[in-house]
């Protein structure tokens, strides 16, 4: 039997170091732009949810936003969401005003229209994502 030679194994472990120099600083970035762009999927998610709760129900649902706890949640409903880590609600816009402070509510009714709204999230890193809300349709889309 033949095993490795000792510069085979130095070639190898010059060789993952390499790689593990390259990779290593990117991942704590990546990690960041996945916590930001499921905080936008969370808020998006979060519209949906109340907007076929109103639809359902045939009553008015609210989804409210702290500004300064950086807080969400559905009126009425007891969880709450909130961003992670290095991600912050950084703009709330209800038709053409934009929220600078207190609570926020965007209105869901129970034929499926909405408030028009955009949310903005950002990153401590400099990146951000929108989620917006149609008026007519009250359907949320999530993008950059």
């Amino acid at each position: 039997m033949r095993g490795f030679s000792l510069l085979e194994m130095l070639l190898v472990l010059a060789i993952a170091g390499l790689i593990a120099a390259v990779v290593i600083p990117s991942l704590p970035g990546a990690i960041e732009s996945a916590r930001l762009r499921g905080s936008a999927q969370e808020v998006r998610a979060t519209f949906t949810l109340a907007r076929t709760l109103a639809v359902s129900e045939a009553r008015l649902r609210t989804v409210a936003f702290d500004l300064e706890r950086g807080e969400y949640r559905i009126v009425g409903d007891a969880r709450k969401g909130w961003f992670p880590e290095g991600i912050r609600l950084s703009a709330v816009r209800l038709g053409d005003a934009a929220a600078e402070s207190g609570v926020v509510r965007v209105r869901f009714y129970p034929d499926g229209s909405a408030d028009e709204a955009e949310v903005a999230i950002a990153s401590s890193g400099g990146g951000s994502r929108r989620v917006v809300v149609e008026p007519l349709t009250g359907i949320a889309r999530e993008g950059t």
